[in-house]
């Protein structure tokens, strides 16, 4: 057979270099726009995939996982980045979906680019309310970048659930246990993520951590020993993991957020400057910081704020 004629029947060959192969498969796996944003040649690679789909994040992760390249979503913190290491960027402002709203309950379903000033507005008139912030600023980056939530008191940011994509390429539901729970873990992944953050849960140091005036520690082990709300008892929900984490745990992409009642004040936010990591004084809260990671994201898929 000519060239030519094997050149019409065969499709065109996929590059040898890791990073333009990485962008070529995700391009022909994701129905999202992807875009090599490499400043030049030898330059670690930069890309950038405009989300038109979940399973877009799904094939991103999977070759992330392949090529060993960052997988970073809105909300991560520049300094996070290795510079050394190719980088994927999600942009998720065509998952902006507000798919329900319970008004009887308070409670509202979103996809995480929903931004802050549609949600707003979709409250207008109800006697619900959310958190101040940027109206452009999407749900989901504000979760994931937002930190102060009292020790214990993860429930005052609203979260509720989150469907994300774990570093292993699991879909999962998380959300709160117990009497509150309303879907079980799916995955056998989901169920030794959630025993083994159970476990660190239980260091003698998250006891004394909750005693602080500031929750000290960048990852919020408190979700799972949480302080009962008034009148209630304690309800242990790991999405509150994600609260602050910078997307550095889970990719995150929708959320089921419980709503304040028009007449409550906002909760108090608290944030206290972490010691600087660089002195390698390490602290207890640095320690479980490490473990979290860990335990989430051996693989690396996601950024990290642990040094």
């Amino acid at each position: 057979m000519k060239p030519g004629r094997r050149a019409f029947f065969l499709p065109r060959m996929l590059s040898d270099a890791p990073w333009p192969a990485f962008c070529q498969r995700l391009a022909r796996m994701a129905r999202g726009q992807v875009s090599d944003e490499t400043p030049q040649a030898d330059a670690p690679g930069r890309a950038r995939l405009v989300v038109a789909r979940e399973e877009d994040v799904y094939h991103a992760a999977a070759l992330c996982r392949e090529f060993g390249v960052l997988l970073v979503q809105p909300g991560a913190r520049e300094a996070a980045l290795p510079a050394e290491r190719g980088w994927l960027r999600l942009d998720t402002s065509q998952l902006a979906a507000i798919e329900s709203f319970d008004e009887r309950a308070g409670t509202i379903v979103v996809q995480a680019g929903c931004s802050m000033g549609a949600l707003r507005e979709r409250l207008a008139g109800t006697p619900w309310r959310w958190h101040a912030g940027a109206d452009l600023e999407s749900v989901g980056a504000w979760l994931l970048r937002t930190r102060g939530w009292l020790p214990g008191r993860c429930r005052d940011s609203g979260l509720d659930a989150a469907q994300v994509l774990l570093a292993d390429g699991a879909f999962e539901q998380l959300g709160p246990f117990g009497v509150e729970s309303t879907q079980p873990l799916r995955s056998a992944s989901a169920s030794r993520l959630v025993s083994d953050l159970f476990q660190l849960a239980t260091d003698s140091a998250v006891a004394a951590m909750l005693e602080l005036p500031v929750w000290p520690a960048g990852y919020r082990l408190d979700a799972l020993v949480p302080r009962a709300a008034a009148g209630g008892e304690p309800v242990p929900n790991p999405a509150h993991f994600l609260l602050g984490s910078e997307g550095t745990l889970a990719w995150a992409g929708r959320f089921r957020l419980r709503l304040r009642d028009a007449g409550e004040a906002p909760p108090v936010l608290s944030v206290q400057e972490r010691e600087d990591r660089a002195s390698g004084r390490e602290t207890p809260a640095d320690r479980l910081d490490a473990m979290v990671k860990a335990t989430f994201d051996a693989g690396s898929v996601f950024p990290s704020s642990v040094v």
